[in-house]
């Protein structure tokens, strides 16, 4: 069984940053700039939100779980499912899972939040 720990919520980030696009101090190119892999990862290995996207409305809004850290070698900065997470971090490697949002439509994308995946 993997537990999430140490977590960093960037939805007040997200919702500054939504806020400051709202009156126009930042364009909407700023904002929407998802990667190539991002978006692939997101087509492919995304889940649908529970919302719709914040910038355009698309109901097409994904969460992607990335992963990070230095015991992972290779994996490190991949897409991954929560089974996979939990059959990682059963190895007793530490996993940092970053939660990010991203359209499809309109490429937003930001950082929701970042955990710590250990084995219980």
């Amino acid at each position: 069984m993997v537990v999430y720990r140490n977590e960093v919520s960037h939805l007040w980030q997200r919702q500054s940053l939504l806020r400051k696009w709202q009156k126009g101090e930042i364009r909407r190119e700023e904002i929407c700039d998802a990667e190539f892999l991002l978006m692939t990862a997101a087509k492919y290995h995304g889940t649908p939100a529970p919302r719709v996207c914040p910038v355009c409305g698309a109901d097409g809004l994904r969460v992607v779980q990335w992963i990070h850290g230095e015991q992972l070698g290779r994996m490190s900065g991949t897409a991954r499912s929560d089974q996979e997470i939990a059959k990682i971090a059963a190895t007793g490697r530490e996993v940092t899972v970053h939660t990010v949002e991203v359209c499809p439509e309109c490429r937003w994308n930001h950082l929701l939040k970042a955990v710590t995946a250990v084995a219980e």
